[in-house]
């Protein structure tokens, strides 16, 4: 009888690639043009996972932009038709929190490359009254 060989693998493996990332989104939030900084970049075998910090800071304070992009939806225009569909952007602020349901976003990169970039505009979510994100743009540079 011959015994199964088994492999073990990291915790690492089933996560994705996480990579370290430097680098930033400029955008308007309701008319005002800001910049923050990047702070989680992970590229994974479906997506490409990116988190932008807006607490200024502050450790208290949990306010982010954050995507998700599948990598069928990279490198061609996206328009965001429902809650994370088909894009997922998520913004978080001291207020509000809302997913993208409406205004478009495009993101560029290739397998192995180490630049990531994107624009996006008019991103909103569905209610009233709540900051919309535009003349956006982001530039990451992998580790």
């Amino acid at each position: 009888m011959s015994r199964s060989q088994t492999k073990e693998y990291t915790p690492e493996f089933f996560k994705g690639s996480k990579k370290e990332g430097q680098g930033e989104i400029t955008v308007e939030v309701d008319g005002d043009k800001q910049k923050f900084p990047v702070i989680h970049v992970e590229v994974r075998a479906n997506d490409i996972v990116l988190d932008f910090d807006m607490s200024g800071g502050d450790p208290g304070r949990n306010n982010i932009i954050a995507m998700v992009v599948g990598k069928a939806h990279l490198n061609k225009k996206v328009t965001f038709v429902g809650h994370g569909d088909p894009v997922y952007l998520l913004f978080q602020d001291s207020v509000q929190e809302w997913v993208a349901t409406k205004g478009w976003i495009r993101v560029e990169w290739k397998e192995g490359s180490k630049k990531i970039v994107g624009l996006l505009d008019d991103v909103q979510g569905d209610i009233d009254g709540n900051s919309k994100l535009t003349g956006g743009k982001f530039e990451i540079t992998l580790a």
